[in-house]
């Protein structure tokens, strides 16, 4: 087996998160999982007994837990070699909100999709491994296509939004053998994303535009996110791996 890495996953409690920290794990890495949610957190640790799977509580839109968060992490380690920003929801902003409320909504969509991101990345920029360091930001198909539901312009622009912080780090970062990219999946099942928002109808006319016309699921993104944290990809900087069945293509 190779070096045993460092993995820091946000969104680590359930699904892509989840799963693409238990792919880490099971590669022999140690794998910290962060989010809102201690009890979830626990029963990924507990369900995983033979990993080396740390829960993290924290608010990654919070610059204070983000901090007690990294000196948690410096205690063991010197280095964190790979930076998975998951973290995210779907932030319906719905109609007829006072303008006031509305751009409160909005600013906590920013919050959780993008803002989150930038402060996990600046906050763990001067532990990345030089060279050999990953960042892997989760995005969406929605940043090419807008969002399939009325309400989420917030999110397809906080999904747009790391592209270009993505694409921009990577001009800060490669030299010092540092890669930033992104992954984007389209429709993907079993997770907790959708919440009851996914109706029979919502969903049909989402796979109409899935070329595929299947749903994707955690097991399809936790390959392009093992690949891209791997020595394989140490070229690959600045790119957008679509895993959505096509859909990039037809929306």
């Amino acid at each position: 087996m190779s070096k045993q890495r460092v993995v820091v996953v946000t969104g680590g409690g359930t699904g892509m998160g989840r799963a693409i920290a238990e792919r880490f794990a099971k590669n022999g890495d140690f794998v910290y999982i962060v989010g809102r949610r201690k009890e979830v957190l626990d029963t990924v640790v507990k369900e995983n007994p033979d990993y080396k799977i740390t829960a993290v509580p924290a608010d990654v839109t919070d610059p204070t837990s983000i901090h007690a968060l990294v000196k948690m992490i410096q205690k063991d380690h010197k280095e964190v070699d790979v930076l998975i920003n998951n973290a995210g929801g779907s932030g319906h902003i719905q109609e007829g909100l006072k303008l006031d409320e509305a751009l409160q909504k909005w600013n906590e969509v920013i919050a959780t999709n993008l803002t989150s991101a930038f402060l996990m990345v600046y906050a763990f920029k001067p532990m990345l491994a030089r060279p050999g360091g990953r960042v892997i930001n989760i995005s969406s198909l929605s940043a090419f296509a807008g969002s399939s539901r009325v309400g989420g312009e917030g999110y397809s622009a906080a999904k747009a939004g790391l592209h270009g912080m993505s694409r921009t780090l990577v001009r800060v970062l490669a030299p010092e053998g540092i890669t930033v990219n992104c992954i984007a999946p389209g429709l993907i099942d079993e997770t907790e994303f959708f919440g009851d928002t996914l109706t029979p109808e919502r969903k049909a006319g989402i796979l109409k535009t899935t070329p595929a016309g299947t749903l994707g699921v955690p097991a399809d993104i936790v390959e392009g996110a093992f690949y891209l944290a791997s020595e394989g990809a140490s070229f690959v900087n600045g790119d957008i791996l679509n895993i959505n069945g096509g859909a990039q293509f037809s929306r």
